[in-house]
């Protein structure tokens, strides 16, 4: 949805803000004209590492760099500001990856957010995350809670907005999912909208969402690291281990220290609050796709949204 002639560009909402972007995304949810809480936009960014091959990531207390040769490099220098210098030739959708995964983490994280590595979800206006580590299974259980007829807050990127007292929402993203293959196949039906492979060095295809998005924050209830076992269930976790799963599964501690900046301190002590207060747990997850209802019925159950023992049926043979 294009600006005012005013403001030209396309306007759309994520994470609780309105976005005014000169990058085309139209997997994001459209906004209204009007006032505009970040703004993305086209300009040449000189840096001394702006041709470096790989992946360049430089953190200082003002501005924030990011760089990929193959598409291009971000700057942030304000809360309310992500400059983007795509290469030539280099399309909007190639320019989003990057833009909507580590460069908005980068951002939200220095908005004062609590970013994690993870999918986030809605059962029953409660608001859950999926931690774990890469091919864990976060985006396959995502999506098989959509199959559930629940809906999705975001997948990769989860920001945690503490909004005052004891208050803590997820707040949502855009109803779009990575999967393999054969999670599409073995969550069918799931209401997706056509997808692709948008590059060769990604093996997910990237599927949106016809329907399973929820555009409301919602209050966070529980925060589950995905693990691996032969049957599915929930088991609380001591303090201790859930705050070093909190500081493992950090969006920006893949920065090293220098990602969090000045904010490690915040950080830590705000996970350390919710470990200590039992909001994570361990969440096994049986091998194979045909199985994961059965974890979906342990979240349901923990969560004392269906007996123990009652299974989905339609999401996998159990």
């Amino acid at each position: 949805m294009s600006g005012s002639a005013l403001e030209p560009g396309f306007r759309y909402r994520l994470f609780g803000l309105t976005v005014l972007s000169e990058i085309e995304m139209p997997q994001l949810p459209a906004a209204p004209v009007g006032r505009v809480d970040l703004t993305i936009s086209r300009t040449a960014i000189d840096h001394p590492r702006r041709r470096e091959p790989g992946a360049v990531a430089e953190f200082g207390p003002a501005m924030q760099y990011l760089a990929w040769e193959t598409v291009g490099a971000f700057r942030i220098r304000r809360a309310d500001l992500i400059e983007v210098d795509p290469n030539a030739g280099v399309s909007d959708a190639l320019v989003a990856l990057p833009l909507l995964g580590s460069v908005m983490a980068t951002l939200l994280h220095r908005r004062g957010l609590l970013v994690l590595h993870a999918s986030a979800a809605t059962l029953g206006g409660h608001g859950i995350a999926l931690l774990g580590d890469k091919g864990a299974g976060k985006s396959t259980t995502a999506a098989a809670l959509v199959a559930a007829g629940y809906t999705l807050l975001s997948d990769d990127v989860v920001a945690l907005a503490f909004t005052g007292g004891n208050r803590i929402e997820i707040l949502p993203a855009y109803g779009q999912l990575k999967l393999w293959d054969e999670a599409v196949a073995g969550l069918a039906p799931l209401p997706l909208r056509e997808g692709g492979q948008l590059h060769p060095a990604i093996a997910k295809s990237q599927y949106g969402l016809a329907a399973g998005f929820s555009a409301e924050a919602a209050p966070l209830r529980c925060l589950y690291v995905l693990g691996r076992g032969d049957a599915a269930g929930v088991t609380m976790v001591e303090p201790g281990e859930g705050l070093a799963a909190l500081l493992r599964y950090a969006y920006m501690a893949r920065f090293g220290e220098a990602g969090f900046g000045p904010s490690m301190a915040s950080y830590f002590g705000r996970a350390a609050a919710l470990a200590g207060a039992g909001k994570v747990r361990m969440l096994q997850v049986p091998e194979g796709v045909q199985r994961i209802g059965q974890a979906i019925a342990a979240l349901e159950h923990d969560l004392d949204l269906r007996p123990a023992g009652e299974l989905r049926a339609n999401i996998g043979a159990m």
